[in-house]
C-alpha cells in the first residue's frame, strides 16, 4: 500500500464535512472585499479626499495595519484596496488555515479517529496530504474570488491576479507552518498556539521592519505578510516576489512529512513529560483543575499579547514626530491631531480587547471538549458536581481573559510611559482596558449559555465574534447603518480614552454577564452529558 492510498477519496470527504464552515469563511472573506471596494470608492471620490487619506496611512497606525504604503504619491482605488485591507485578509486566512489543518491532522490524531482510519486501507500520509490539498483549494478559490471581485470594480486585470495570487500563496504558507507545528507537539491545542506564535512573530517582523525604512526593510522580507505588499500591486507590479511562497511551501511541505516520518501516531515530535503519580494539594477542587489543565494556554497568551502592547505601545513617539513632519495630515486631522496618541493607543487598546475575546470563547469552550471526550463524565460519575465543575471552568474564563486585558492595559501604558516620559499613561491604558473587560465577558456569557443549553450552536459565538471583528475595522470604512454597528460586542462599551467613561453600558453588561451565567449553570445540570 502506498502512504498517499485513499488520499482523493479523504480529501473528498474533508470537502464534505467542512462544507459549510469552508463556505462561511470563503463568503466572509470575499464579502468583505466586494463590500469595502466600492465603499472606499465612494467614500474617496476626489483626487482631495484620496491623498488625505494617504496622508493617514502614513502614519504608525496606518503602516501597522497597511504595510509599506506603496502608491501613497497618486492615491487611487486600486492602491487604497491593498492598503485598507491586505493585512486583515492576511490575519484572517492565516487563522482559517492554522485551524483547518489543525484539525484534520493532530486533532484527529489527538481524538482516536485517524488510529481508526489508518487500520483500513489508508496510507499513512493521506490524511496530512489531504489536509494541505484542501488548504491549498480553499485558499486558492479565496485568492480566485477576491480577483475576480478586483477586476469586476474596473481595477488591472494583471494585478488584480497577482493580489489574488499573493494572498492564496500566504495562507497555503501559514497552512504548512500549522502542519510542521502539528508533528512536533501532542496536543491540537499546543499545534494551534504554536502555529499562531509563528504568525504573530511574522506579523511583528513586517510591522518593525516596514516603521524601520520607508518601502519596508530587510526584517520586512523575512515574514510571508510582506511579501503580498511588495509586488507593489497598482503601482508598479513585480512578480517575483510571490517566487517567495513556492519556496518556502516547498521546505515546509518537505520538512512536515520527514518530521511525520519520525515520530509514531499520536504521538507529537518531543515527547510529553510523564506527570506527577498523585495530585498536589493544590489540585483539591474543580477550579485548580481547570485552572491546571489551561495554565499553558493562559502563559502563551498573556505573554504574546504582553509583547504585542509592549512593542506597540512604544511606537507612540512615531506618531508625534510624524504630526510634526507632515502638515497635510495635520490640516486633515484637524482638532483630532491634539489626541492622536489617544486615538493610537485606543486602537491597539481594541485590538487588547479582540485578542482576549477570543480567548474567553476559547476558554469556555475547552468544557465542552472535555464533555464530547468523555473525560467530564468520568470526572461527574464521583462526588464532583455538576454546577461546580462548570461553574469552575467559568471562573477560570473570567480571571484569565481578566488577566489578558490587564496584562495589554500595562504593556500599553508602560511602553507609552517609557517612551513619552509621562508614567501617567500606565494608569490611563490599564484604566482603559479594564473598561473594555465587559465587552469581554459578553463573548464568554454568550460562549457559556450555549454550551450549557444548546452546544450545537457554539459556532454561532465564533460567527458573532468574527461579525464584531469585521464591524471593528470596516464598519465605519463601508458606511455600515448604525443599528448593524451595535450589534458588534465591541461597539456596545465607549472606548477609552478617547471617549468619555460611561457607568451605564458597563453595569447593563456586567449584570447580562451574570444572568447569563446563573442560565449557563442552570442549562448544564439539567441537560444530558454529551449532548446539543
Amino acid at each position: 500500500m502506498s502512504t498517499f492510498t485513499g488520499t482523493g477519496a479523504l480529501t473528498r470527504f474533508v470537502l464534505r464535512r467542512d462544507r459549510v464552515r469552508l463556505t462561511v469563511w470563503v463568503l466572509a472573506l470575499v464579502g468583505t472585499v466586494a463590500a469595502t471596494v466600492p465603499a472606499l470608492d465612494d467614500m474617496f471620490a476626489t483626487d482631495a479626499q484620496r491623498q488625505a487619506r494617504a496622508a493617514v496611512m502614513d502614519t504608525p497606525t496606518g503602516i501597522v495595519f497597511g504595510g509599506p504604503g506603496y502608491g501613497l504619491d497618486d492615491y487611487g482605488l486600486g492602491p487604497m484596496v491593498v492598503n485598507e485591507l491586505t493585512m486583515s485578509l492576511l490575519i484572517a486566512l492565516a487563522v482559517m488555515s492554522v485551524l483547518h489543518v489543525v484539525r484534520h491532522t493532530r486533532a484527529e490524531e489527538e481524538s482516536g479517529r485517524a488510529e481508526l482510519l489508518r487500520a483500513g486501507v489508508l496510507g499513512a500520509g493521506a490524511q496530512l496530504t489531504a489536509a494541505l490539498i484542501t488548504v491549498s483549494i480553499v485558499n486558492l478559490v479565496v485568492g480566485g474570488l477576491t480577483a475576480l471581485t478586483l477586476i469586476g470594480n474596473g481595477l488591472e486585470g494583471a494585478d488584480s491576479v497577482a493580489y489574488g495570487l499573493g494572498l492564496a500563496l500566504a495562507g497555503i504558507s501559514f497552512g504548512a507552518v500549522a502542519a510542521v507545528c502539528a508533528q512536533t507537539v501532542e496536543h491540537g491545542r499546543g499545534a494551534a498556539g504554536l502555529a499562531f506564535l509563528v504568525v504573530g512573530v511574522s506579523f511583528m517582523a513586517r510591522v518593525v521592519g516596514d516603521m524601520a525604512e520607508e518601502g519596508g526593510g530587510a526584517l520586512s522580507w523575512l515574514s510571508p505578510f510582506a511579501w503580498v505588499q511588495q509586488t507593489r500591486v497598482f503601482h508598479d507590479l513585480l512578480w517575483w516576489p510571490l517566487a517567495l511562497y513556492p519556496a518556502l511551501i516547498g521546505v515546509l511541505f518537505a520538512l512536515t512529512y520527514a518530521l511525520a516520518k519520525r515520530r509514531d501516531l499520536g504521538a507529537g515530535l518531543f515527547a510529553a513529560r510523564p506527570g506527577p503519580a498523585g495530585a498536589g494539594a493544590l489540585l483539591g477542587n474543580t477550579f485548580a483543575l481547570h485552572l491546571h489543565q489551561q495554565r499553558g494556554a493562559i502563559l502563551a497568551w498573556t505573554v504574546a499579547v504582553f509583547l504585542f502592547t509592549l512593542a506597540f505601545g512604544s511606537l507612540v513617539s512615531e506618531v508625534e514626530g510624524m504630526l510634526e513632519e507632515n502638515p497635510d495630515l495635520v490640516a486633515f486631522l484637524g482638532e483630532a491631531a491634539a489626541d492622536v496618541t489617544e486615538g493610537f493607543l485606543g486602537v491597539m487598546s481594541g485590538y487588547v480587547l479582540m485578542a482576549a475575546s477570543a480567548y474567553a470563547v476559547v476558554s469556555v469552550t475547552r468544557a465542552r471538549a472535555e464533555e464530547t471526550s468523555g473525560r467530564a463524565e468520568l470526572l461527574l460519575s464521583t462526588a464532583v458536581g455538576r454546577v461546580s465543575w462548570f461553574g469552575g471552568a467559568l471562573s477560570v474564563s473570567v480571571l484569565s481573559s481578566a488577566l489578558i486585558v490587564v496584562v495589554g492595559g500595562l504593556g500599553l501604558g508602560s511602553s507609552a510611559s517609557l517612551v513619552l516620559e509621562d508614567p501617567s499613561w500606565t494608569g490611563t491604558m490599564v484604566g482603559a482596558s479594564l473598561a473594555g473587560l465587559p465587552a469581554v465577558l459578553l463573548f464568554a456569557a454568550a460562549a457559556a449559555v450555549l454550551t450549557g443549553v444548546a452546544p450545537r450552536l457554539l459556532p454561532l459565538v465564533w460567527a458573532w465574534l468574527g461579525y464584531s471583528l469585521l464591524v471593528s475595522m470596516f464598519g465605519a470604512l463601508v458606511g455600515l447603518d448604525d443599528r448593524l454597528v451595535n450589534l458588534s460586542g465591541f461597539e456596545m462599551l465607549p472606548t477609552l480614552p478617547t471617549e468619555e467613561f460611561e457607568v451605564l453600558p458597563v453595569v447593563l453588561a456586567l449584570v447580562a454577564v451574570l444572568v447569563a451565567g446563573v442560565f449557563a449553570l442552570a442549562g448544564f445540570r439539567h441537560r444530558d452529558l454529551s449532548t446539543a
